[in-house]
């Protein structure tokens, strides 16, 4: 399924012109910024091409910004390049679908304001999203429906991919390593947090994302950006992973064997 940008209707009249206007643009740090809003809404109207001109422009802007200042850490540099890299192959590749084009854009965009950022940064507009996953998988796991965990989980690990890079940009590697291991922890053994009817694992998580997104919310985030914001959140709604639930399907179908087997 497709997802549609609120700004549809505006990005679709934009011209290909528009992207030698911004790339040569007096402010270099908002000269970055435009052209990664404007592939992301290339990309949210299926103009590939666009988007993908946009990201090389980018690139060529940023590496000579990069050389020339001192304003990145080498933390940020790689941070960064990662996921432009993941971005723009995700952009080349006919075979991955507009839902996958439009989050990898979505993480760099992201990513890119939280280096920038001296305010609340865009990936905390996500914190409902997310917060909203993870308690809709406990109640899944509550009323014990499978079917329901496996789609929630994959639906919060989705959004925790888009934010993950910025995540590292701004919260303290202490913090950020304790929930990316729970989140690891969380969706490597599915089918033990599932038959956890405690939640324990579930309960923890949401506390620890909970203190992440507040303390990012300390900051007012610029007003400039609240349409990023608005568009950031439109994209949200994510198709479910039939990897994700064939993961679970194999290691229940394995469970089952094993019990027949000591039953025979």
């Amino acid at each position: 399924m497709k997802f549609k940008s609120l700004f549809i209707s505006i990005a679709i009249i934009i011209s290909s012109g528009f992207i030698t206007t911004y790339a040569n643009g007096p402010d270099k740090q908002n000269s970055l910024e435009t052209l990664a809003d404007q592939s992301l809404q290339f990309a949210k109207v299926d103009r590939r091409d666009e988007a993908e001109r946009l990201l090389e422009a980018f690139s060529d802007k940023f590496y000579d910004q990069a050389i020339e200042s001192s304003n990145y850490t080498m933390d940020e540099i790689n941070i960064i390049t990662i996921a432009y890299e993941e971005a723009i192959q995700t952009v080349k590749n006919k075979e991955k679908t507009d839902d996958e084009v439009i989050n990898e854009i979505t993480k760099f965009r992201l990513v890119l304001d939280a280096v920038h950022s001296d305010g609340a940064p865009l990936w905390a507009s996500l914190k409902d999203s997310m917060i909203s996953a993870a308690g809709e998988t406990k109640v899944s796991i509550q009323k014990q429906d499978s079917i329901a965990f496996q789609e929630k989980l994959n639906h919060l690990l989705t959004i925790y991919n888009i934010i993950y890079p910025s995540l590292k940009i701004d919260v303290t590697p202490e913090r950020f390593q304790q929930v990316d291991a729970h989140i690891q922890f969380i969706d490597q053994y599915r089918p033990q947090v599932f038959s956890d009817q405690s939640q324990t694992d579930m309960i923890s998580l949401e506390e620890q994302l909970r203190d992440i997104f507040e303390e990012a919310e300390k900051d007012d985030a610029d007003p400039s950006l609240w349409w990023v914001i608005i568009s950031t959140g439109s994209i949200i709604i994510m198709t479910l992973s039939y990897v994700g639930w064939r993961k679970y399907k194999a290691s229940d179908d394995q469970l089952h064997t094993k019990k027949k087997k000591q039953n025979f």
